[in-house]
């Protein structure tokens, strides 16, 4: 139904305005010489993200809503490990580290809100 959709297409807008806004504030930060951040990690964070968003959004619009948990769990722990991995191999990561951790807490504190969000939709 038309419904979902536009859930679908609010709920990505919604994601993209506030990367939006993580990125343009990253670049502020680098602009007034506080902290500056690779945007390579930035846009691994992104990309992951966006693909989970996508993912759970659209077995939500098809109707398949008892996964959605699984994908989001599946998910968050495939970001756990590619963080890891990143904190391993990119000297950049090591170096500035908390704000990199910020930065992947935001993206998974929006990302359980919009799973509560479907998974309060369902009913």
């Amino acid at each position: 139904p038309m419904v979902k959709v536009l859930i679908v297409l609010k709920g990505l807008a919604l994601f993209l305005l506030i990367s939006g806004v993580l990125f343009g504030l990253q670049w502020q930060l680098a602009e007034n010489g506080v902290i500056a951040l690779d945007y390579k990690i930035h846009v691994l964070m992104f990309v992951v993200t966006l693909i989970s968003l996508l993912t759970i959004l659209i077995v939500f619009a098809t109707g398949k809503k008892d996964v959605i948990g699984f994908i989001f769990l599946g998910f968050v722990v495939f970001k756990f490990f590619a963080m890891g991995y990143v904190a391993v191999f990119q000297k950049e990561f090591r170096l500035h580290i908390v704000p990199y951790f910020i930065l992947y807490w935001i993206y998974l504190a929006v990302e359980v809100v919009f799973v509560l969000k479907m998974v309060k939709k369902q009913d």
